[in-house]
């Protein structure tokens, strides 16, 4: 049986098999669980009733796991008929769900590695100007100078993403400031054992200053300092050794789909 998530607690197995996502799913369920008109989170439950496949549905995206096997019939038919309207861009997946999709689309496929922090990471002194929960306008123009136009999410559906998970305590923004606002990071979810951090970004003219790494050291202390583990993606090589040196190592891997196409037997 497959059905949008009524109770965020269906998320606790995946949060457990796959910390990082477990809390980018628990981030959009709180966020939305009373509003099912932007809920996006499904989940497929198996002959004993436990939540077995998850997945986050976006409009140009899809985010599938299903760490206790393949997925079933019910989530592929699903996915299915979501990759044959057309407009998915790229999807994220672990193992079992790539076996799945081989089936269903053809894409380019690129291994990513999520990271972690074990311990508190020191913090250097550097006088910047940081704000905890800071102005949504200002990092929503840092992320979309970062990102560009093309590239940055829809100003409004990201507020409202990122209002309500600072409200229900699941999401914590924080911007720095050189005469304005240059970096950001994000706390985006947060479940009983683990945190992510996300949008750690800075503008073009203001890199290689360590403002990003200051932000990612905060979230990461912030989280260990609530009992729980950070957990990030780096966006590519440079980045990943800017988080080694901070004390991240490196821990499971999942897959980045991209350049989607429904296969053409499938027609």
């Amino acid at each position: 049986m497959i059905k949008l998530i009524d109770d965020i607690a269906l998320l606790d197995r995946l949060s457990e098999k796959e910390p990082y996502f477990g809390c980018l799913f628990s981030a959009a369920a709180a966020a939305f669980l009373d509003d099912p008109e932007f809920l996006s989170i499904w989940v497929e439950l198996d002959e004993k009733w436990r939540a077995h496949s998850f997945l986050n549905a976006g409009s140009d995206y899809l985010m599938l796991f299903s760490p206790f096997g393949l997925p079933g019939a019910e989530m592929v038919f699903f996915v299915s008929n979501l990759i044959a309207q057309g407009g998915i861009e790229h999807i994220e997946c672990d193992e079992n769900s790539l076996a799945v999709l081989k089936n269903l689309c053809d894409f380019d496929v690129e291994n990513a590695v999520q990271m972690f922090a074990k311990n508190r990471i020191v913090m250097p002194k550097s006088g910047f100007d940081t704000r905890d929960s800071g102005n949504f306008d200002e990092a929503y123009d840092v992320i979309k100078e970062a990102f560009g136009e093309e590239d940055s999410p829809g100003k409004e559906f990201w507020k409202l993403k990122m209002v309500r998970g600072v409200l229900r305590k699941q999401s914590t923004l924080l911007t720095l400031h050189d005469t304005e606002a240059v970096s950001t990071a994000c706390i985006r979810g947060r479940t009983k054992k683990s945190g992510a951090i996300t949008s750690v970004v800075t503008v073009p003219k203001h890199r290689h200053k360590g403002y990003a790494s200051y932000l990612t050291a905060m979230c990461a202390n912030m989280l260990i300092d609530e009992h729980r583990t950070p957990w990030l993606v780096p966006a590519n090589a440079d980045v990943r050794k800017m988080y080694e040196k901070l004390g991240f190592e490196a821990a499971k891997e999942y897959y980045y789909l991209y350049n989607i196409k429904e296969k053409e037997e499938q027609k």
